[in-house]
């Protein structure tokens, strides 16, 4: 068991050190890229003119949009876990003194911990984006509808009597359940409006991918700052001296 735990212990400092040393700025030129190539330079008056002439119909790039943002925020994730994981492992036993070291890994935690609940919100982006869509489509096919629940038929019948041949109308109303007549709606508040909420959303996304590349970049200066105490918070020689944050 103690050897298992120690092959653990390797194998999650060998994957935490690629993590803190080239990852984390690789992944940002990635995304600064990314962000280059998923979305374009348009003002937002443009792109809403580009969305409202597809009228009601499924916005397709921007669903794709969404689950670029919720496949990059799962990556940051993993890499910002591994990072962390890599600030324990590296953690002296609890002592009096000397605590300096160990006050900026904790920092460098909680700065780590504060952006990743943030990236964990954007994996709802494409729900989030699919029900607001819905409800507000919903609410435009519910107002363009209206029940029709009778019907009226008139029947015609001759009658002979005495020689005489008389005519007779009787009128039938039939109601009807459940029978209801969808239009297609006239407002054109209607394009307007999801138009309007699919550039929302584009912002957001857009604005995530930011916050995505932008925490790579924040998390990759503080471990290139302070790699020295970060990996050696004590300086007794437990760590690699590449970084020169500190002085």
């Amino acid at each position: 068991k103690r050897e298992m735990a120690e092959l653990l212990e390797t194998h999650a400092l060998q994957q935490g050190e690629e993590v803190v040393s080239s990852t984390l700025g690789a992944r940002a030129v990635e995304l600064t890229h990314l962000l280059d190539s998923s979305f374009p330079s348009k003002s937002l008056t443009e792109l809403e003119a580009s969305f409202q002439s597809k009228g009601l119909a499924p916005n397709a790039s921007l669903s794709q949009l969404t689950r670029l943002v919720r496949e990059q925020a799962a990556l940051a994730i993993d890499h910002f876990k591994q990072a962390e994981l890599w600030l324990v492992l590296k953690s002296p036993a609890v002592s009096d003194g000397n605590n300096f070291g160990v006050d900026v890994q904790q920092y460098v935690a909680g700065e780590l911990k504060e952006m990743r609940k943030a990236f964990a919100a954007m994996i709802g982006a494409p729900s989030d984006y699919h029900w607001a869509r819905a409800t507000g489509l919903e609410k435009v096919n519910n107002d363009a509808s209206h029940d029709e629940d009778e019907s009226t038929t008139t029947e015609t019948s001759k009658e002979t009597k005495d020689g005489k041949t008389e005519e007779k109308t009787i009128i039938k109303t039939v109601k009807k359940n459940g029978c209801v007549k969808k239009e297609k709606p006239t407002l054109p508040d209607y394009d307007a409006y999801t138009a309007a909420l699919d550039v929302k959303h584009y912002h957001t996304m857009r604005e995530n991918m930011v916050d995505l590349r932008n925490g790579y970049m924040k998390a990759a200066m503080l471990f290139a700052k302070n790699y020295k105490r970060l990996s050696d918070p004590r300086g007794d020689g437990g760590g690699d001296a590449r970084g020169d944050g500190d002085g």
